[in-house]
């Protein structure tokens, strides 16, 4: 277990410093560029369908074809980690992480259905392993620790949450379990450094907190965290139905450039007809959690179902951006809909849950999910308890079922 009695491992508790620093200021030029571009392209959220502009469709378009020479200039290949991957994978090349970034900033200014946290993890990550090939940290877990204290450092400041920040890089990264607190004490330096820059200098948070109505616990809601896990992965099934078959209907499309600016079209028109699938999904989320009283349940499906649709587009148009924030409105707004479905299923609890174990169903975060979707909703400790039952239940009904989907293809 590295200690402060080894060389590379005090120098990383001192760069954790240094990676907040810059983690934090990577995030404000990113949050600066993004933001820009989305409110003066999309404005505020609306949840009327067909009020969008139909010059979206155009502008999302020729963004993706953009997106597409700038992959093809910077020799980018057409398979790239997700956040995700980077993360469990403990390194980011930082020759490559510059164009990423930038790859990624022109996605999110344009449009695309996705998140900030691939752009920040590879900025944070590049920024660390930059530090490990420098400091000539130890190969294996010791470059991997710079790497991903950089990570944390990002997340903390998009989240503006640095522990969370901490345990979602810890939960997703190669590090073995007995080294966690030695992993964990620089990352949640470097994710408090960031998230001080980005929040104390910007004084706003990437992704909202949401409004609705208290919560009380009541042990039946136990029961109730159980069918929400459930249905989380009823939302996946469909997530993969829609995502299967737009793919298969793009496949054809070989060229890039046609593809990118095919498949970014739909997106802008996806947008133009329901204005709420437009762009990563935060502000969006917010507007329906403070109007859901007045929407109605076939609004909300079509937005369901649209939004998926737009992130699965988004990424086979060739734009770079994360999942976290498209599968939290995913869950956010299924969960407004189990509300409205059964409401007495607090509209707390079913928003907190279903935004905490749609990804906790595929992600191997779940303390990580747990306390985004506790923290999110505002549900309080009382409401972790059936919160985490319903992440534990998805994650167990979606094994259970590749479980036998493997089995059945086996036979």
């Amino acid at each position: 277990m590295a200690s402060l009695s080894e060389g590379w491992y005090r120098r990383l508790v001192a760069v954790a410093v240094v990676l907040g620093l810059g983690a934090g200021a990577a995030a404000l030029v990113y949050s600066a560029v993004t933001g820009f571009g989305t409110n003066i392209i999309f404005g505020d959220p609306s949840g009327e369908p067909w009020s969008g502009e139909w010059w979206w469709i155009p502008v999302v378009s020729g963004g993706a074809v953009l997106v597409a020479a700038m992959r093809r200039g910077w020799k980018v290949p057409k398979e790239v980690p997700t956040a995700v991957g980077f993360a469990r994978q403990g390194w980011v090349d930082p020759s490559s992480a510059l164009s990423l970034f930038v790859i990624s900033s022109v996605s999110l200014f344009v449009g695309a259905s996705l998140g900030p946290s691939f752009a920040i993890i590879v900025a944070g990550g590049g920024m660390g392993a930059w530090f490990a090939n420098r400091v000539k940290a130890p190969d294996g877990e010791g470059r991997h620790e710079y790497a991903l204290t950089g990570m944390a450092s990002g997340l903390g400041a998009i989240f503006s949450a640095p522990l969370f920040a901490s345990i979602m890089a810890s939960e997703l990264s190669p590090t073995a379990k007995k080294d966690y607190v030695a992993a964990f004490i620089p990352q949640l330096i470097g994710a408090t450094v960031g998230y001080v820059v980005f929040f104390g200098i910007s004084g706003k948070v990437m992704l909202d907190s949401f409004a609705v109505p208290g919560y009380e616990y009541a042990n039946v809601h136990l029961l109730y965290g159980v069918a929400l896990g459930v249905l989380s992965v009823l939302v996946l099934l469909l997530q993969s139905l829609v995502g299967n078959a737009l793919r298969r209907l793009v496949a054809p499309v070989t060229n890039p450039l046609i593809r990118a600016a095919a498949a970014g079209a739909a997106v802008g028109a996806i947008a133009f007809a329901l204005p709420l699938t437009a762009t990563g999904g935060s502000s969006q989320l917010a507007y329906e959690t403070s109007n859901m009283a007045g929407m109605s349940i076939g609004l909300l499906a079509l937005v369901l179902i649209g939004k998926m649709a737009a992130f699965t587009l988004s990424q086979e148009a060739g734009f770079l951006g994360g999942p976290v924030f498209p599968i939290i409105f995913i869950g956010g707004t299924a969960g407004i809909l189990i509300h409205l479905i059964f409401p007495s299923i607090p509209a707390a609890l079913a928003v907190a849950a279903m935004i905490a174990s749609v990804p906790g169903a595929i992600i191997g975060a779940p303390v990580s999910f747990i306390l985004l979707g506790a923290g999110l909703v505002g549900v309080g400790i009382s409401g972790i308890a059936p919160v985490g039952i319903a992440v534990i239940a998805a994650h167990l009904a979606m094994s259970s079922f590749t479980l036998f989907k493997e089995t059945r293809a086996s036979v």
